[in-house]
């Protein structure tokens, strides 16, 4: 839910609620998952539904803390979570567009604000 919440600005509740919105939060936990076992995770085959199942479950005015960082003018966390997984995508062949999209998107944020 971190860059969806801070790309979209919104909660969980109103990610759910838009069809797209929810397709390219299906399409980043996707990404992560091929990523994931790329590198070695012993992710099994319904690891990607028991992320969706848990995002489903989350209260619907919750945020991330990558949202609250952003919103606030804080340093984002932003090479540590999406741009990593981009650089992995790339070393293993695996394309990661929804990734790459939110990563681009928050980059020029990535710093916080000078207030």
């Amino acid at each position: 839910q971190a860059g969806m919440s801070a790309l979209a600005r919104v909660p969980a509740g109103v990610l759910r609620a838009h069809e797209p919105t929810w397709a390219m939060y299906r399409a980043l936990v996707e990404e992560v998952a091929t990523v994931g076992r790329a590198e070695g995770v012993a992710l099994g085959p319904d690891a990607v539904e028991g992320v969706m199942k848990a995002a489903e479950s989350l209260a619907p005015t919750a945020y991330s803390s990558l949202h609250h960082d952003l919103v606030n003018g804080k340093p984002l966390e932003l090479e540590a979570l999406h741009g990593h997984l981009v650089r992995l995508g790339r070393r293993h062949g695996i394309p990661t567009p929804m990734t790459f999209a939110v990563y681009a998107a928050l980059l020029p944020h990535a710093a916080g604000s000078r207030g």
